[in-house]
């Protein structure tokens, strides 16, 4: 006779199918009813599904995970002892035609580019803390980017115990400026208006502190950061822009819609940043190098009200400056405003926007201001996910020439 191979014999699929007898024959050895027996099975499988959702919480991946369609996806392990992994980012790709539509585009010929490109690493631990690591591949310039433009953009670490008191350390917005504060993959218009641009500032490296109540109707951020400029780890005086900002939501129902008000401030003392579209420094036939150096201060208000198909929002701001060398005067007040208002004529698909701005560097001076229109249509493909956006920008100001109007158009994809 000839000898069995035992290794052949208990192979994991025959282990699979004794231990599945073995479950049944107490089923079968005793007087049971079909229901009892069907409660024992459904037990045993409640056992393995907790102990799989277990293994699943240590491995740092999600308790549920569809059946891939196509090829098997890949997810992300975390290497050290996080809870959450995340990779994600978003492509903004333009096409631009026509005069300059305000001063951020003099000079600017028809173009194609991609506005922002961007990738992030962000996750969590047990112990309440988070990151966030994103990079932008193509610098995050509206001007003529050439050579290597990757820069690091949002970058922090974060301790989230409390709802009310989330501490953030990293590369940061300020806290001021509705509109700025925005993300860019929402806002209903491609550009943020020329003011915004020109009176509030980018991301810097700092220390901010926000909260929010239970219901997210009230809330605060309050930020301190070193005032250089994204991407600069030395501080340019050793003293620190500090900026706050509060919002309440005062009105969410069916009959007065949500309505949301905030309000925010800043100062900063300036050993040199830069600062557009001012005239700051400038000597009778000399150059404009945009650097400001000095104290600014600044305030503004805001208020954002949607109820259906209908949205409008509006913002004021207004800042102080103190230049030392008193060029172009010893003090000056630059303010700007805009109002936007959206409506969808297919919910959810089709948006039509228009937005008319005014952004004024010198209350003093008069005929120095730009006024803008922008006309706009949002198509929503999936959501904002995937999203076309096309403007038409019209501006009027002593710096555009005769031809002002400029079209620009956006695909952008969330990944």
């Amino acid at each position: 006779m000839r000898a069995v191979n035992m290794d052949r014999l208990f192979t994991p699929e025959f282990s699979r199918f004794a231990s599945f007898l073995l479950l049944c024959l107490p089923l079968v050895g005793n007087a049971q009813t079909v229901e009892e027996r069907l409660a024992r099975l459904e037990e045993a499988f409640q056992a393995l599904r907790a102990e799989n959702t277990e293994l699943r919480r240590q491995l740092g991946q999600p308790a549920e995970v569809a059946a891939p369609k196509g090829p098997s996806s890949v997810v992300p392990v975390p290497g050290g002892k996080v809870t959450r992994l995340a990779i994600g980012g978003f492509l903004q790709g333009q096409a631009e035609f026509g005069g300059a539509g305000d001063p951020r585009f003099v000079g600017i010929n028809d173009r194609f580019y991609f506005r922002r490109a961007r990738i992030y690493l962000a996750g969590s631990f047990a112990e309440h803390f988070e990151f966030k690591s994103e990079l932008d591949l193509q610098g995050n310039s509206l001007g003529a980017g050439t050579g290597l433009m990757a820069r690091a953009n949002e970058i922090y670490i974060g301790w989230n115990r409390y709802p009310g008191a989330t501490v953030r350390f990293g590369q940061l917005k300020p806290a001021f400026g509705a509109q700025q504060l925005m993300s860019d993959t929402v806002m209903p218009t491609i550009e943020r208006y020329l003011g915004s641009d020109r009176l509030t500032d980018g991301r810097q490296l700092g220390l901010s502190l926000a909260g929010v109540t239970a219901d997210n109707r009230l809330g605060y951020v309050a930020a301190i950061g070193n005032g250089s400029g994204s991407n600069v780890s030395a501080n340019d005086n050793s003293k620190f822009l500090t900026s706050v900002r509060g919002y309440a939501m005062v009105a969410d129902g069916p009959a007065s819609g949500g309505l949301t008000l905030g309000v925010n401030a800043f100062h900063s003392d300036d050993a040199g940043v830069t600062k557009a579209g001012l005239g700051l420094d400038f000597v009778p036939g000399g150059p404009i190098d945009n650097l400001f150096h000095g104290s600014r201060m600044g305030w503004g208000g805001d208020v954002a009200w949607q109820r259906e198909r209908m949205s409008l929002s509006a913002e004021y701001l207004q800042v102080r400056f103190q230049p030392r060398n008193a060029v172009p005067t010893a003090s000056f007040n630059a303010s700007a405003w805009h109002v936007t208002a959206g409506w969808f004529a297919v919910p959810e698909k089709l948006q039509a926007v228009v937005r008319h701005e005014a952004f004024d560097p010198r209350h003093r001076i008069d005929g120095d201001a730009t006024n803008s229109w922008t006309l706009g249509l949002n198509y929503f493909i999936k959501g904002n996910d995937i999203k076309f956006q096309v403007n038409y920008l019209l501006g009027d100001s002593p710096l555009l020439p005769g031809d002002s109007g400029r079209l620009l158009s956006r695909i952008q994809i969330i990944y």
